[in-house]
C-alpha cells in the first residue's frame, strides 16, 4: 500500500457508517446493490450475489465478507485479479469509498468520491458512459491527472485481453470484425474500415459505424489515397483537420467525402505491410491525439499476427481438404479401375498383381493376417496401432462374418502380451446356466456336477487378452459381475471363498448395435461405458470389394494347402460373379464358397460351380430383384449390358427432342449406328400415339 492510501485510511473517521450499498459501474452505466448479509459473491455467473457481465471476471471472482464488523474482499485466485483503488490485491479490508476494480467494471463501497465524479452544468453528477472510458487520451498531460489515468489503464487493460482473445479466432473475416470493432471503441471514431491489399488492389474486408451497422458502399467512403500512403510508406497517419491538411491538397477524395479527422495506421508483419486501419470522423476535428494513435497502433501490430496465423491456419485447411479430395478420388478411380478389369476377360493373375501394389501405411504393428488393402480397413489399422501397446479396452463392431476376432488377435500378437494367453469366447454360446461358472470357473463340490476345481476364462487369460464376441447377448447378471472384475479386478470362483485377482485386457465385439440395447435397458449403460473406450468399426465385405481377389487368392491358397492339391486356375467370368456377389455373410461366407469351389473344381474354377445364392443377388438379377434370372454368366451380362444400353438411348433421344444426328454426336456413334439400334429396340419417340414417322 503507497503512502497517499495509507494516510487516507489512517484518516478515515472511526464513526464512519458502514455503507448499506455497492455503486456498480460498467459499460451500461450505473446502478446501486444493496449490501444484505454477512457475506457477497461477485462474478459473471448468475450463482453470485452480485452478477457482472465484463468477460473479464471470472465466474467465482471474488468475494465480501463482514469479520467482527467490518467489511473484508477477497478474491477467489480469479484469472484477471481484483484491484482496490488500482492496486492488485489478495485479501483486503474495505473503508467507504473504495474502488474495486473487476476488469472494466468499477464497483464503488459506498458513495463515490469526488475525484471519480464528474459534475455537469446544473452540478448534478454523470454517470460514466461509454464515450468516458474510451475517449482519445493525450499522452503528454501530466500522469498525476487520476481520472486521465484511470482511463488510459483501463484501455491499456482492455488491449491486454483482447490480445489474448485474439488468438482463440481463426476465422479471418470474424476476427477483421473483431479486430475493427475494438478500434472503433477505443479511439471513439465515427467509423472504422479494416482495408487488406490483395494482389495490389485494396479491398475493405471489414467495415462498422459508430452503431455497429455495416458502412455501405464502404469502398467509396475512405481516401485511397491516404490508405495507399499508409501502406506504401508502411507508417501511420494522423490528421485532425484532413481537408486543410497540406498533405493532402492533391487528395480529391478527401474533400469529396468531406473528412475532418482520419486515423490509419499500417498493418505491419515481419517488414511486410499486409493492409491498414482506417477510421476517421466526418464532423469533428482534431478527434484523434497522439494518444489514440499509441493504443491503435499498438493493437494493429498485435492484430497482424493474428491475422497472418488464421490466413496460414485457412490455407492449411484449405489444402487438407484438397488432399483429401484428392486421395478420395484417387481411391474411387482405383475401385473403378478395379471393376472395370475384373468385369473385362483378364487373367485372374493380373488383377491380383494390380490390388497387390502400393504398400500399407507406414504402421508400428504388423496387421498381415488380415488380408487386405481397403482404405476402411487401413484407417482401422492405423488407430489400432496407437493404442495397441495400452491396456485400453476395445469394441469391435461389424457385421458377422467380417473378421472381428482376427484383428482382436492381432491386436493382442501386437502387443505386450503376445507371449501370454488370447482366450477368446463367444457370449451366446454359453447356457445361462453355466455363464458364471465359464467366466470366473469353481470350486469342487460348489454344485452337482462339480467334481474339481476348474479355472473359468478370466483366470486362463490372467495376464493375456480376453475377447469376449456377442457381448450383446449376455445376460444381465453376468453384465452386473463382469463389471465388478473390470472395476475391481477381483472375482470370486462358483462356490468358492477367496477372491483371485487378474490382470486381462479385455477385447469385446459384437454385430448388434450397442447404443440401442442401452436406450432400452437391455444392456447396462455403466458396462457400455467400460467395454467403449476405444470404438472401431469393421467394413462389410461389400463395402470393400477390392480385397475380394485378395481374399479370393488367399483362400485359394490355404484350401490348396490343407488338401494338398494342384491350385486350380480361376475363370475370369467366376473371378467377376464373386466380385460383384452383395456377400451379406461377409468374409466368412465367401472362405466357405471358395472351399466349396475349389473342392468341385477340375482345373479351372467355373462360373457354373458357384452356389445359387450367390449367383441370385450376383450381376444378373433382373429388375425387382425377386427372381434370379436363368441363364449363362455371359448371357446374364450381355442382356444386362443390351438393357442399360436402351434406357441411355431412349433418354439421350428424349432430351434431344429425337434430334438423331445431335443424339448421335453426343454418345460418339455414326447415324447409321443409331438408326440400327433404334429399330433394333424398338425405340419410339413418346409423343407418337401410333409409331408415326420419326424425325
Amino acid at each position: 500500500m503507497d503512502a497517499p492510501e495509507r494516510a487516507r485510511r489512517e484518516n478515515q473517521p472511526k464513526s464512519s457508517a458502514i455503507p448499506s450499498e455497492l455503486v456498480i459501474r460498467d459499460i451500461a452505466g450505473e446502478r446501486r446493490i444493496a449490501i444484505d448479509g454477512d457475506s457477497l459473491a461477485i462474478g459473471r455467473s448468475r450463482e453470485n450475489d452480485v452478477e457482472i457481465g465484463d468477460i473479464s471476471s471470472s465466474r467465482m471472482h471474488c468475494k465480501m465478507t463482514k469479520i467482527q464488523g467490518r467489511w473484508h474482499i477477497e478474491d477467489l485466485r480469479s484469472r484477471n485479479g481484483t484491484l482496490v483503488n488500482g492496486i492488485l490485491i489478495r485479501r483486503q479490508p474495505l473503508v467507504p469509498g473504495d474502488l474495486i476494480e473487476i476488469g472494466k467494471t468499477q464497483i464503488f463501497f459506498g458513495e463515490i468520491p469526488e475525484v471519480h465524479q464528474r459534475n455537469s452544468p446544473a452540478g448534478e453528477t454523470l454517470v460514466l458512459s461509454t464515450e468516458y472510458f474510451l475517449e482519445p487520451i493525450v499522452v503528454e498531460e501530466p500522469a498525476d491527472d487520476p481520472i486521465r489515468f484511470q482511463k488510459e489503464r483501463e484501455i491499456f487493460l482492455r488491449l491486454l485481453e483482447l490480445t489474448r482473445d485474439l488468438g482463440a479466432i481463426l476465422v479471418t473475416e470474424e476476427l477483421f470484425d473483431v479486430i475493427l470493432q475494438n478500434v472503433i471503441e477505443i479511439s471513439g471514431a465515427e467509423r472504422g474500415f479494416l482495408i487488406i491489399e490483395d494482389s495490389g488492389e485494396l479491398r475493405v474486408a471489414s467495415s462498422r459505424n459508430i452503431d455497429r451497422d455495416v458502412v455501405r458502399r464502404a469502398h467509396l467512403q475512405v481516401s485511397q489515397s491516404l490508405t495507399r500512403r499508409v501502406i506504401d510508406s508502411g507508417e501511420p497517419v494522423l490528421t485532425g483537420d484532413a481537408r486543410s491538411d497540406p498533405r493532402f491538397h492533391e487528395s480529391a477524395s478527401i474533400a469529396n467525402l468531406r473528412l475532418e479527422s482520419v486515423l490509419c495506421v499500417p498493418l505491419r508483419l515481419r517488414g511486410k505491410v499486409l493492409g491498414s486501419v482506417y477510421v476517421d470522423n466526418r464532423f469533428e476535428k482534431h478527434s484523434f491525439h497522439q494518444g489514440t494513435l499509441r493504443f491503435v497502433q499498438f493493437l494493429a501490430d498485435q492484430a497482424s499476427i493474428y491475422i497472418e496465423n488464421a490466413r496460414l491456419f485457412e490455407e492449411l485447411q484449405r489444402k487438407q481438404a484438397a488432399i483429401q479430395a484428392s486421395k478420395d478420388q484417387v481411391e474411387d478411380l482405383n475401385r473403378e479401375l478395379q471393376a472395370m478389369l475384373i468385369s473385362r476377360e483378364v487373367e485372374p493373375e493380373e488383377v491380383r498383381e494390380l490390388l497387390k501394389r502400393g504398400a500399407r501405411p507406414d504402421l508400428k504393428h504388423s496387421f498381415d493376417r488380415i488380408v487386405t488393402r481397403s482404405p476402411g480397413m487401413l484407417r482401422v489399422f492405423e488407430l489400432l496401432d496407437r493404442v495397441i501397446n495400452t491396456d485400453m479396452p476395445v469394441l469391435v463392431l461389424g457385421e458377422s462374418g467380417t473378421g472381428k476376432e482376427l484383428v482382436a488377435q492381432a491386436v493382442h500378437v501386437g502387443s505386450d502380451r503376445q507371449h501370454q494367453p488370447f482366450v477368446s469366447q463367444n457370449c451366446a454360446a454359453i447356457p445361462e446356466n453355466l455363464l458364471e461358472s465359464e467366466f470366473f470357473g469353481h470350486s469342487k463340490g460348489a454344485f452337482t456336477g462339480a467334481h474339481r476345481d476348474k479355472k473359468g476364462l478370466f483366470e486362463l487369460a490372467d495376464g493375456g487378452t480376453l475377447f469376449l464376441d456377442e457381448i450383446g447377448d449376455m445376460s444381465p447378471d453376468l453384465q452386473a459381475k463382469l463389471l465388478r472384475v473390470l472395476e475391481d479386478g477381483e472375482f470370486r470362483p462358483v462356490g468358492a471363498r477367496d477372491t483371485i485377482r487378474v490382470d486381462v485386457r479385455i477385447i469385446s465385439a459384437t454385430n448388434q448395435i450397442l447404443d440401442e440395447l442401452v436406450r432400452t435397458g437391455k444392456f447396462r449403460e455403466d458396462l457400455y461405458y467400460r467395454l467403449n473406450v476405444l470404438t472401431v468399426q469393421l467394413p462389410a465385405l461389400r463395402d470393400r470389394r477390392e480385397d475380394i481377389p485378395l481374399l479370393v487368392d488367399h483362400f485359394i491358397d490355404q484350401v490348396c494347402s490343407r488338401q494338398d492339391r494342384v491350385r486350380p486356375k480361376m475363370d475370369p467370368r467366376t473371378l467377376y460373379a464373386l466380385y460383384h456377389s452383395p456377400w451379406p455373410g461377409n468374409v466368412r461366407q465367401l472362405e466357405n464358397e471358395i472351399e466349396r469351389l475349389v473342392a468341385l473344381s477340375e482345373g479351372v474354377i467355373l462360373p457354373e460351380t458357384i452356389s445359387p445364392s450367390v449367383l441370385a443377388h450376383g450381376p444378373g438379377v433382373g429388375k425387382g430383384d425377386s427372381e434370379p434370372m436363368r441363364g449363362t454368366l455371359r448371357e446374364l451380362v450381355a442382356e444386362a449390358t443390351e438393357g442399360l444400353e436402351r434406357q441411355v438411348l431412349d433418354a439421350t433421344l428424349e432430351e434431344n427432342g429425337w434430334n438423331k444426328s445431335q443424339t448421335a454426336r453426343q454418345l460418339g456413334v455414326s447415324r447409321p449406328t443409331l438408326d440400327q439400334k433404334i429399330d433394333k429396340y424398338g425405340l419410339k419417340k413418346k409423343s407418337d400415339t401410333g409409331g408415326g414417322k420419326r424425325s
